[in-house]
């Protein structure tokens, strides 16, 4: 599938017609929290815009920007709405580039503009490949794993819980500190976790804390080498220095949250929670 080009946003140029934003991959399920919390955001987006554009309170609006670009860029990919997941990106990226508030400004609400119009085409249905939805047919073992989900956004804790519902008995957590306490709980009961999903960023106690203090909790208590929860870390985030982070303090795996459709599954084949061919499709 061919993708929208988004490169004139680093320009502040005209950026491609909403109408041709594509449906496939789109989560029909997840598109109601969706539309409520991204249109939520670009309300913000456009505040802070405007403030910025009259150059008021610069490092506060240019911060809220940021943190409000890279939230609609962590929703999309988890929804599946991959143009308004790249648009985002690349606009995080030319933000730093674009020197001056007003150009600053400028390229933000234009990217904001493009966003609630290319909304509207999706729910009216239109868009290219409307209609079409990937769906990974899967059969599971008859014994559900339990699993821990650690993220502060709500559309992700959704996302991950379709995707692994079928196959894992899901507890959810809000942030790092909560998961936390959640995981020494359910250990403390005799019903211990087997695979907990860790979102990188979150305020309350982020994902390499939590990741560093159950590995610590487990070293405490001698739970050591493949005795150990599988954890895979989840992320907008695709840097190296993220991704080696986590594996050194003890993470099994590391998963795109824009890929994590395709991926997530086949990380918990691979790590032996699921039954699999030699090929990882599950069977």
């Amino acid at each position: 599938m061919s993708r929208l080009n988004f490169n004139a946003v680093h320009t502040n140029q005209q950026l491609p017609n909403p109408s041709n934003v594509s449906r496939q991959g789109l989560i029909e399920e997840l598109w109601p929290a969706y539309v409520d919390i991204v249109l939520s955001h670009l309300n913000e987006l456009e505040l802070a815009a405007l403030s910025l554009e009259a150059d008021k309170n610069v490092e506060q609006n240019s911060a809220a920007i940021r943190r409000l670009l890279h939230s609609v860029k962590g929703d999309s990919g988890m929804a599946g709405v991959i143009d308004i997941y790249e648009l985002c990106h690349e606009a995080e990226c030319a933000f730093d580039e674009l020197s001056g508030s007003q150009a600053r400004a400028d390229m933000v609400l234009k990217v904001k503009d493009w966003i609630e119009s290319a909304i509207r085409v999706l729910q009216n249905g239109e868009g290219r490949h409307a209609g079409e939805m990937s769906q990974l047919e899967t059969s599971v073992e008859l014994k559900k794993i339990r699993a821990l989900v650690i993220d502060d956004d709500r559309i992700c804790r959704k996302r991950i819980k379709m995707l692994i519902g079928e196959f894992c008995e899901c507890t959810v957590a809000r942030d790092g500190r909560v998961g936390y306490e959640k995981f020494v709980e359910a250990y403390e009961q005799g019903h211990p976790f087997q695979l907990v999903t860790l979102d990188i960023q979150m305020k309350e106690m982020d994902g390499h804390e939590t990741l560093a203090a159950i590995r610590l909790f487990e070293q405490q208590h001698g739970i050591g080498g493949l005795d150990g929860v599988k954890i895979v870390m989840t992320t907008s985030q695709d840097t190296s220095s993220h991704i080696f982070s986590a594996f050194r303090k003890g993470c099994e795996a590391y998963v795109v949250k824009k890929d994590i459709g395709e991926k997530l599954l086949e990380e918990m084949a691979r790590l032996g929670l699921l039954k699999v061919k030699a090929d990882y499709s599950i069977v």
